[in-house]
C-alpha cells in the first residue's frame, strides 16, 4: 500500500511541476525536419513559454518555426537562417529580428527558420535544403556569433559529415515530452549538472557563447571555400552575413566587446560577393546613446545570454538600412 502511495504521490507531483513548467518556462517538442533545412523543427503550433531568461508566451507557426501564421507563403523574398538568437522566443514575438525586419521593409516578404543549436556551421550544411524547400527570391540572411570558424568544422561542412541534432520524436520518449512536460526539464536539468563537471566534452546545443578561434588558427583558404559553398548554395539570392558580438560592462562601467577579429572573415566575405554586417558598432552605439546593452533581461544577469529586444530592435534596423540601399 505504501508503495502505491508514493508512486500516486510521484505522479501527481509530476503533473503539478509540469502544470507550473507551462507557465514559466515550456520548451516544448522538436521533431525531425524531412526537408533538412534544419535539423529539427518544433510541432505545429506548439506552444512556447519563458520566464527563466527574459518574458514571453507564444505559439509557434505551421511549420514549427517562430512567424506569425501569415507569414508562410510560395513567395518568400528574404529568408533568415540562425540560432536560438534570430529564433527569438526570448523576446515578445513582435519583438524578435524578424518581426522587426518585417516592419521596416513592409513591401518584402521575410520568413524565420533560425532554431536554436543551428551555429554557422549547422546554417551553412542545412542551407542547400533550406533554399529549395523555402524558395527565397532575393535575400538569404545567415546569423552568427562567430567571427574565426574552427577549421575542423568548417571542413565537416565542407565534406558533408557534421552530424544532425537529435530529435526524439517517437517512442516513450516522445509521449513522456508531449502528456508530462516536467519529464524533459527534469531530465535537462540532470545533464547539465553531468555536464557541468567537463564542459570541454559534453555535447550541447547551447549557442548564446561560442568561443572564436584567433587568427592564428583559421585557416584562411578553408574560411573562403566555407563561405563559398554558402553563396553557391544561395543561388541567385544575394548572402548576408550578420556578426554580433558579445558584450560586457566593465568595472568602471564601460561596454567592453569580446569581439574577434573581423578582418578576415569579411575579406572571404568580399572575395564570395557576400554582405557582411559586423554588429559591433551599433551595440556601442546602443550602449553609449541610449544606454541600453543588446544582451539580457531583467532576470538575468546584466548583459549576458541571449540578444533582448533593444538588441534585436538595433539588428533588425541595420538589416533594413542594408537591404534598402541594395534595392
Amino acid at each position: 500500500m505504501k508503495i502505491i502511495k508514493t508512486c500516486v504521490a510521484g505522479l501527481v507531483a509530476l503533473y503539478i511541476l509540469s502544470a507550473f513548467i507551462l507557465v514559466y518556462g515550456y520548451s516544448g517538442i522538436h521533431i525531425s525536419n524531412s526537408s533538412g533545412a534544419t535539423d529539427y523543427k518544433w510541432l505545429p503550433h506548439q506552444l512556447k513559454t519563458t520566464m527563466s531568461e527574459g518574458f514571453a508566451w507564444m505559439r509557434f507557426d505551421e511549420n514549427g518555426f517562430n512567424n506569425p501564421d501569415n507569414a508562410y507563403s510560395d513567395s518568400i523574398d528574404v529568408l533568415l537562417l540562425g540560432s536560438s538568437h534570430l529564433e527569438g522566443v526570448h523576446v515578445a514575438k513582435n519583438h524578435s529580428i524578424a518581426a522587426e525586419l518585417r516592419n521596416r521593409i513592409t513591401d518584402l516578404s521575410v520568413y524565420n527558420i533560425g532554431i536554436s543549436g543551428h551555429t554557422i556551421y549547422r546554417c551553412a550544411q542545412n542551407l542547400d535544403a533550406a533554399v529549395k524547400e523555402y524558395r527565397p527570391q532575393k535575400y538569404v540572411i545567415i546569423e552568427t556569433n562567430v567571427a574565426l570558424p574552427d577549421n575542423d568544422s568548417m571542413l565537416e561542412v565542407l565534406n558533408g559529415k557534421l552530424n544532425d541534432i537529435p530529435s526524439y520524436d517517437s517512442g516513450m520518449l516522445y509521449y513522456l515530452q508531449k502528456y508530462c512536460p516536467a519529464v524533459k526539464t527534469l531530465y535537462k536539468s540532470i545533464q547539465d549538472w553531468e555536464s557541468s563537471e567537463n564542459r570541454s566534452t559534453a555535447p550541447t546545443t547551447d549557442d548564446t557563447g561560442l568561443e572564436n578561434g584567433s587568427v592564428e588558427q583559421v585557416d584562411s583558404s578553408i574560411l573562403s571555400q566555407f563561405i563559398g559553398k554558402m553563396k553557391e548554395d544561395c543561388g541567385d539570392n544575394q548572402l548576408i552575413i550578420l556578426y554580433h558580438p558579445q558584450t560586457s560592462i566593465d568595472k568602471y562601467g564601460m561596454l567592453s566587446n569580446s569581439t574577434a577579429e573581423t578582418a578576415m572573415f569579411s575579406a572571404a566575405c568580399a572575395e564570395n560577393d557576400v554582405v557582411f554586417i559586423n554588429m559591433t558598432e551599433d551595440f556601442c552605439l546602443l550602449y553609449n546613446d541610449q544606454h541600453r546593452l543588446a544582451y539580457g533581461f531583467s532576470n538575468t544577469a546584466v548583459g549576458t545570454g541571449h540578444l533582448n529586444r533593444y538588441g534585436c530592435e538595433v539588428i533588425a534596423e541595420r538589416l533594413a538600412q542594408v537591404i534598402k540601399e541594395d534595392k
